[in-house]
């Protein structure tokens, strides 16, 4: 494994206790459908024949006086660390003089358009609409811009649910079955008005209970939660997704959301399903903050560990697609750009074909941790893991777990990260997965299975790993967050 240290930005300003302040904006990101528009998820060539609800940018920016840092939300399948969130950031910083920790989570929507390039025409062509992709990244920058202008004296309320409903809404759908069905909420009010500012919500779910079928552009289940949070609290509502590896979905049979005004569940892969979805999540986020039992700080500080790092690009398909210019990110070898093409034989669908391949070892990601600080406590009161992909819960809570038939049955176990996050003291601990970058599923190693017998000795091959960049990221990124919360204590 590689860490980049030398390029390691921290901000560890130790802070006097200020008041907090708090500023939010959004922005309608949907593409007009005047050309094809290849709609992100499931599979290649579902092209968009029309918009059912919008899909926006929503910044919530916090500050202590003299860290700034702009909570971004996109309604996209994802976002690549390079060339995207490092594009934005640096458009930011040309719009303001004011120094701003941009941080972007992608909602991992499955019904907005293909923003890595992975669902389009046909495997071997792109989906990703680079003037798209160049607006789209303008209307984040401006998106920050706006929030950060709107700053005010602000109170924060940090608070969190986890009733049981919320886990009949996530099907875990690979072995170990481990999943977190806690809701976490960062609200921002006015000091002056009294009224919500923005609120930031965070749970684990892929946004994708409109299903394959769906070819109108939506925020899935996102769209009614922006829509009722706002409605019941005001403010600019914020989605940022979890641990959502495995994987996490509301798709499917056995999630049944009834619908009040039947009293039957709603049809699967329905607007209507992923509308009483997002009410649901909505409503129970606005009662959290209301609860007895939520945080409300007044004043305290900031901090925020960034560390970029390379990670290993093991995935065949990914090296493939990359030469392809399918997917537009860059390849290094020991830290230095690598544009090397060569060739290699893929194995499509049961037949071998020989294709161009990069030659780069590693792809360029970040991880990162936040830590929000009540006036007078060391401990943080609220702690955010940014997480740069979709990860397996059991990576984040524990629950690894050996099975025949994985390919690396006896490696040993990454380190789990709320082992060392709850070591903080942190009373709160948001885990947002698809942080900053998109590099798929990550995988514990000891259960990773491309090659049969299948896992637990199951009739079929499992599903994720054709979508990870391969089995050593997982101790990447795993050990890189817990070096950021030890430098934390």
């Amino acid at each position: 494994m590689r860490f980049e240290w030398c390029g390691l930005l921290t901000l560890l300003l130790v802070l006097p206790a200020a008041a907090f302040q708090a500023g939010s904006a959004k922005r309608d990101v949907t593409p007009t459908l005047d050309r094809p528009v290849f709609i992100a998820g499931f599979g290649n060539n579902r092209t968009a024949t029309g918009v059912h609800d919008p899909i926006w940018v929503r910044c919530l920016a916090i500050s202590d006086g003299k860290t700034n840092v702009a909570f971004v939300g996109v309604d996209v399948i994802g976002l690549f660390y390079e060339p995207d969130v490092v594009a934005v950031r640096q458009r930011v910083q040309q719009l303001t003089k004011k120094p701003v920790t941009v941080l972007i989570a992608s909602t991992h929507n499955h019904e907005g358009p293909d923003t890595l390039g992975l669902w389009g025409p046909n495997p071997f062509q792109t989906g990703r609409d680079e003037k798209y992709m160049a607006w789209l990244r303008e209307q984040i920058a401006q998106c920050v811009i706006d929030a950060v202008r709107n700053l005010e004296p602000a109170s924060l309320v940090i608070a969190k649910d986890d009733r049981k409903e919320l886990a009949d809404l996530q099907l875990d759908s690979r072995l170990p079955y481990v999943k977190d069905h806690t809701l976490y909420v960062l609200q921002a009010i006015s000091r002056r008005t009294g009224k919500t500012i923005g609120t930031l919500v965070n749970w684990a779910n892929h946004p994708e209970a409109l299903g394959s079928k769906n070819r109108e552009i939506s925020a899935d289940f996102c769209w009614a939660l922006y829509n009722r949070l706002e409605e019941l609290l005001g403010g600019v509502a914020v989605f940022w997704n979890g641990a959502i590896g495995g994987l996490i979905t509301p798709l499917g049979e056995e999630v049944k959301v009834f619908d009040p005004e039947t009293g039957q569940p709603a049809p699967e892969a329905s607007f209507r399903k992923a509308e009483l979805i997002g009410r649901f999540v909505a409503e129970v986020a606005a009662e959290a903050v209301k609860s007895k039992q939520a945080l409300r700080l007044q004043r305290g500080s900031l901090k925020v560990l960034l560390k970029p790092l390379f990670v290993p690009l093991q995935n065949q398909r990914f090296r493939v697609v990359a030469a392809a210019r399918v997917i537009n990110r860059p390849v290094y070898t020991k830290g230095k750009l690598d544009t090397r093409i060569g060739e290699t034989k893929l194995n499509l669908d049961g037949t071998t074909i020989s294709a161009k391949t990069v030659l780069g070892e590693d792809i360029r990601s970040e991880v990162g941790v936040v830590a929000i600080y009540e006036a007078g406590s060391k401990n943080p009161a609220a702690l955010f893991l940014l997480i740069p992909g979709e990860i397996y819960p059991e990576l984040v809570y524990g629950g690894i777990t050996r099975y025949p038939g994985a390919d690396f049955q006896n490696a040993p176990f990454e380190p789990v990260l709320m082992d060392y996050a709850r070591r903080t003291g942190a009373k709160f601990i948001f885990v947002v997965g698809l942080a900053n970058d998109e590099i798929g599923y990550i995988i514990p190693q000891c259960e990773w299975d491309e090659q049969p017998p299948w896992l637990n000795n199951a009739p079929q091959r499992p599903y994720g790993e054709v979508n990870s960049v391969g089995w050593k990221a997982a101790r990447v990124v795993n050990e890189a967050i817990v070096a950021l919360l030890k430098s934390l204590r």
